[in-house]
């Protein structure tokens, strides 16, 4: 059996900056991965292809799901001599803005690249990857990370400090397509605020331009905001078009909090260096978790298709 995590992520600020002809909004954002996950069990079948289960009813274990749409991009690609069968404990609630979703498919893409030893290039592997979605090349590093374009453009940044947060899912989800459906785009000649951040490093700064819409379309929303703010979080803000809400602050008034407001969880800011080595496909190009499943199929794993 081999496990894999696959973890979550916040928005730090999310600003609108235009929109494509092909109807994409351009957005800019901070991305941060946090150590909310998921976990990935696989284990290896002879009919070359993958079937799926998961505790999460509301999502769909068949072809069209994330992970099974990342193989099968593998498979248009590369001549894959084993399957697999795939059981998903979901932690991170579908239609949250927490990217669970996009992160199984990066997970999947690097797991394959690991286990068969593909050795893809990275340029192709962010291809691949911005192919399933445009949050999915983000977790195929992790970390902190500027995200232009929709998303999948992205700039490294330097790690924040680490920060414990408190997080609130609401037992709902909330449609992206929805919330972009709804948005009214206007033109600001100030400097942006995640600009601004990034000079003073001020997280009051920041703000989720989504956050206006989908507040009255989801008043609860904001009124979870509300509750956390008087509960002693120092930076409260909804994370891409929501559902989920997170606080930062003093990790104290964070656990007060929990115990106040049924429904927040504890977790905290990961880094690039422990996302990699918990995720379970690194280091050293191969997979750890693996051992002698991938020592035996060396000698025979796929080749490219031309």
């Amino acid at each position: 059996m081999i496990k894999l995590k696959s973890f979550a992520k916040i928005n730090l600020g999310l600003e609108v900056t235009g929109k494509r002809d092909d109807g994409y909004h351009l957005l800019r954002t901070i991305f941060q991965t946090i150590a909310l996950c998921d976990e990935l069990q696989l284990r290896e079948n002879k009919q070359q292809n993958i079937s799926l289960a998961g505790s999460h009813p509301g999502i769909r274990w068949d072809e069209r799901n994330m992970i099974a749409r990342a193989f099968r991009l593998i498979s248009e690609n590369y001549r894959l001599n084993r399957g697999f069968d795939v059981g998903v404990r979901k932690n991170i609630p579908p239609g949250s803005g927490l990217g669970g979703g996009s992160s199984n498919a990066a997970v999947m893409l690097l797991f394959l690249d690991h286990y068969f030893s593909l050795n893809i290039p990275a340029a192709e592997m962010n291809a691949l990857a911005a192919k399933l979605g445009a949050d999915v090349p983000f977790f195929l590093q992790g970390g902190t990370a500027l995200g232009e374009g929709i998303g999948e453009v992205l700039t490294p940044l330097p790690e924040i400090k680490p920060r414990a947060i408190a997080l609130f899912i609401p037992g709902f989800t909330v449609s992206t397509a929805l919330i972009f459906s709804r948005l009214n785009l206007t033109k600001n000649a100030l400097p942006g605020k995640i600009q601004l951040f990034l000079q003073r490093g001020d997280f009051s700064v920041l703000e989720n331009e989504l956050e206006n819409v989908t507040f009255v379309l989801f008043p609860e929303i904001r009124e979870i905001k509300r509750k956390m703010i008087r509960g002693g979080c120092d930076f409260v803000q909804m994370t891409g078009s929501g559902s989920a809400v997170y606080g930062m602050g003093a990790r104290k008034k964070l656990a007060a909090l929990a115990g106040l407001l049924p429904g927040v969880t504890l977790t905290r800011t990961i880094d690039k260096k422990y996302y990699r080595e918990k995720i379970g496909v690194w280091p050293s190009g191969k997979a750890s978790a693996f051992g002698a499943e991938i020592r035996r199929f060396e000698s025979s794993r796929p080749r490219k298709t031309k």
